[in-house]
């Protein structure tokens, strides 16, 4: 590689570097898409519920940061792919706030109603300006797994709305549509 960057003049390199990481970035992205569609096993093993109940203590404990689930509403069963998304939804929030939030609590709150399934989740980290995320300055991991969220819902003909202040921790509040199989 040295040998290399000697025949090269410094704008030429550059330019090589930076189609490098555009390289790894579109090649990072097409992976976590393959991972994000790939159906988490919890789900077929212990039911919806109790698979998002389970990887919030699965997070409390490997993460030390406090984890409350609630559930308001009956358990039940939704479509295979709206399970999937959702689950994927909950994963991309918490690692978020496991790289991002430094919370030291975070609260997963799942309401079932007639046709709507909401779901809250809240962190008392260190926030940030959701202007930010229409710009570069937010942390380039943060946007894509926010991005991936506002995707994934849009898929389930939800919505998403993001609540976040600089030292307020943040608050996601999803709303998505129950349509029986």
């Amino acid at each position: 590689a040295e040998r290399m960057v000697g025949t090269y003049d410094n704008d030429r390199l550059k330019a090589e570097i930076s189609d490098l990481k555009r390289q790894v970035r579109l090649s990072l992205e097409e992976v976590r898409k393959m991972i994000f569609n790939l159906r988490p096993m919890a789900l077929d093993d212990l039911g919806f519920i109790p698979a998002l109940r389970k990887f919030a203590q699965d997070f409390e404990e490997k993460y030390k940061i406090r984890t409350r689930f609630e559930l308001t509403g009956k358990e039940l069963r939704l479509p295979s792919e709206m399970e999937a998304g959702i689950y994927r939804i909950v994963q991309e929030a918490f690692t978020n706030i496991h790289k991002h939030a430094n919370a030291s609590f975070v609260l997963l709150d799942v309401t079932i109603q007639p046709g709507e399934l909401q779901i809250i989740i809240e962190d008392n980290g260190t926030g940030f300006s959701t202007k930010d995320l229409e710009r570069d300055s937010a942390a380039e991991g943060e946007r894509l797994g926010i991005v991936g969220m506002q995707e994934r819902v849009e898929l389930l003909e939800g919505e998403i709305r993001i609540e976040s202040r600089p030292g307020e921790g943040t608050r996601i509040k999803i709303r998505v549509p129950i349509r029986e199989e």
